[in-house]
C-alpha cells in the first residue's frame, strides 16, 4: 500500500463528506471496527436501501458481514472486493475501499458539473416566487417539465418489469477481454457497413447524374420536335387542293348513291306487293276451284243417289260455253248407268217424259277418287 493511495482515500472520504477524521496512521496497525464503520457509511451513501449485517463481535460475524457487503457490492454497482484484504484491516483494506470510494467521488463530481451547467443555464433566483421575465424561456421550461416527468413515469412504470433482469445481469461476471473483443468487432462491422453505404451513395450520385443527363437531353430533343411541329402545321400541304377536290366528288358521289339506293329500296317495296298481291290472287282461284270440285261432287252424289234430274239442254250450253267441264265430266264419267224412272237400267230406251233420252255410261273402271265417293255413298246407301 502506497503512502500515496492513503492520501487520495483520506481527501476522497472528506469531499464525500464522512463525519470522523481519517488519519494515514490509522491503518499501519489492523483496525476492523474502522474498516467496518467506513464500509457501512459507504454502502448507505450508494444505497440506504442496502442491508447489511452490523455485528462484528465474532469471527464468524466478521466474515459474514464482509461477505454480505462484498456481495451486494458486486451485485448493485459491480465493485468486486478482496474479502481477504479487508479482514487485514490495515494498508491493503485501503486499497479495497478505494474501490468504493473512488466510485462515488466520480458520481460526486459528475453531478457537480451537471449543476455548474444547470447554473448557467436557468438563472440562481429562480424560486416559487421568482417572476419569470422571459415569458419564452417559461414556456420552454414547463414545456422541458412536462416532456421529462412523463419519461420518468414511463421508466418507472418499466421498472419493476425491469428489475429481475436487471438484478440477473448485474449478477454475472463478464470478461472484460471478451467484451472488448466483441466491441472491436462490431465496431470493424459498422465500419465495413459504413463504407459499402458509402459506395452506395456515391453510385447513386452518378446514377442521378446520368439520368439528370438523360433528362435534359429528352426536353432538348422535346422542345425541337415541337418547334418542327408548330413549323409543320403553319405549311399547307401541296396535296391538300387535290384533297378538297376530291372530297367535294365524293359528296356529290354519295348523294347519287343515297338516291339510288333510296329508288331501289321503293321498288324492291312495290315489287313486294305485287308478288304478294299475285300471291293472294291465285290462293283465290285455288279457292274458288276447290269450292267448285266440292260442288260437282255434292251434285255427282245426288245424281247417283236419284235426287235430281239431269238437265242436258244446260249441260249442252254448259259444254258449249266451256263452264261445266268439270261438271260434265262428272256426270259422263264412266261406269255411270242408265237410270229409269221404273227402275230399269237401259242403253237406249226412253223414260216416261218421252224424250227417247238417258244417261250413257261404260264399264271402264273408276278412278281413285271417285271410287272413294262411291264407296262413301255405298255406306250411305246402307245406312238407309
Amino acid at each position: 500500500m502506497s503512502f500515496r493511495e492513503l492520501r487520495n482515500f483520506k481527501e476522497i472520504m472528506c469531499t464525500l463528506g464522512y463525519p470522523r477524521l481519517i488519519s494515514i496512521e490509522n491503518f499501519k496497525v489492523p483496525h476492523f471496527e474502522l474498516v467496518a464503520d467506513i464500509l457501512v457509511w459507504l454502502c448507505h451513501r450508494y444505497d440506504k436501501n442496502l442491508e447489511i449485517l452490523d455485528e462484528i463481535r465474532t469471527e464468524n460475524d466478521r466474515v459474514a458481514f464482509l461477505k454480505s457487503v462484498a456481495e451486494q457490492l458486486l451485485v448493485k454497482a459491480r465493485v468486486k472486493l478482496n474479502l481477504k484484504n479487508l479482514y487485514s484491516s490495515n494498508g491493503f483494506a485501503v486499497r479495497e475501499l478505494l474501490k468504493v470510494a473512488q466510485l462515488l467521488y466520480e458520481a460526486h463530481k459528475n453531478a457537480a458539473a451537471d449543476a455548474e451547467e444547470g447554473d448557467e443555464t436557468l438563472p440562481a433566483d429562480i424560486g416559487p416566487g421568482h417572476k419569470f421575465a422571459d415569458v419564452k424561456l417559461t414556456r420552454s421550461l414547463a414545456a422541458d417539465i412536462t416532456k421529462y416527468g412523463a419519461r420518468l413515469h414511463e421508466l418507472l412504470g418499466r421498472h419493476a418489469e425491469a428489475k429481475e433482469s436487471a438484478s440477473r445481469a448485474l449478477g454475472k461476471n463478464f470478461d472484460v477481454d471478451y467484451l472488448q473483443r466483441q466491441l472491436h468487432e462490431m465496431v470493424s462491422q459498422v465500419t465495413e457497413q459504413t463504407e459499402q453505404m458509402r459506395g452506395m451513395l456515391a453510385n447513386l450520385e452518378a446514377d442521378e447524374a446520368n439520368l439528370q443527363q438523360k433528362i435534359d437531353k429528352r426536353k432538348q430533343e422535346l422542345d425541337r420536335h415541337q418547334k418542327r411541329l408548330a413549323s409543320l402545321q403553319t405549311v399547307r400541304p401541296a396535296f391538300m387542293d387535290e384533297y378538297e377536290r376530291l372530297e367535294g366528288e365524293l359528296s356529290v358521289q354519295y348523294s347519287m348513291y343515297v338516291q339510288a339506293w333510296r329508288n331501289l329500296s321503293y321498288l324492291e317495296s312495290e315489287l313486294d306487293a305485287i308478288h304478294a298481291l299475285e300471291e293472294e290472287r291465285i290462293a283465290e282461284n285455288d279457292r274458288q276451284m276447290h269450292q267448285m270440285q266440292r260442288r260437282l261432287r255434292e251434285e255427282e252424289l245426288r245424281i247417283l243417289r236419284g235426287q235430281t234430274k239431269v238437265d242436258e239442254r244446260a249441260l249442252d250450253e254448259a259444254l258449249m260455253t266451256g263452264d261445266g267441264d268439270e261438271r260434265a265430266k262428272a256426270i259422263k264419267r264412266p261406269g255411270a248407268a242408265t237410270t229409269r224412272r221404273d227402275g230399269r237400267g237401259g242403253s237406249g230406251g226412253g223414260d216416261d217424259f218421252g224424250n227417247g233420252g238417258g244417261m250413257y255410261g261404260a264399264m271402264a273402271p273408276l278412278e281413285d277418287e271417285d271410287e272413294d265417293e262411291d264407296d262413301e255413298d255405298d255406306e250411305e246407301d246402307n245406312d238407309f
